[in-house]
């Protein structure tokens, strides 16, 4: 394994789910009509019910509309374009950070050896990750999936 692949950035089940759900819209926005939940599930092979709770949540967040009824389903709120895959996770899991450990100088964080240098460091790596995910939108994905754009990767 490459030595720089070694540190895993944790993105949630849930986190991972709501990116794959619309990527599948931003896949099939020429589709007439909007998609159903069934559809979405079949598509990307997730669990239907998991993927109904995801997309009420992106509903709510105002990324996805919804049909109801005969014909219903879901299709992106905006263009593929304007939608951040730094949105999406956020949406499904509040803001993008490394864990939950506080600030540096905040509630008595630095109160044990070495430790706010270390909060300081997962801060800024937390920034780094959100700088890095405001960079791809659903439909550069999208293009990227499709070929028709070039694969993300690591550049040294």
């Amino acid at each position: 394994m490459h030595p720089i692949y070694t540190t895993s950035v944790r993105v949630s089940t849930r986190g991972d789910y709501a990116c794959r759900a619309l990527l599948s819209l931003a896949l099939h926005a020429d589709d007439p009509g909007p998609i159903s939940v069934r559809d979405i599930a079949t598509r990307t092979a997730l669990p239907q019910p998991y993927l109904e709770q995801i997309l009420l949540v992106l509903k709510g967040a105002g990324l996805v509309k919804s049909k109801r009824g005969v014909g219903g389903g879901y299709v992106l709120a905006r263009p593929a374009d304007q939608i951040k895959l730094s949105e999406i996770i956020a949406a499904a899991d509040g803001p993008i950070s490394l864990g939950d450990f506080g600030q540096p100088h905040q509630d008595g964080a630095c109160d044990h050896e070495g430790h706010c240098v270390l909060l300081a460091i997962w801060n800024v790596a937390g920034e780094h990750m959100r700088q890095h995910l405001d960079d791809y939108t659903l439909a550069g994905i999208a293009q990227a999936a499709g070929g028709s754009a070039p694969w993300p990767e690591l550049h040294h």
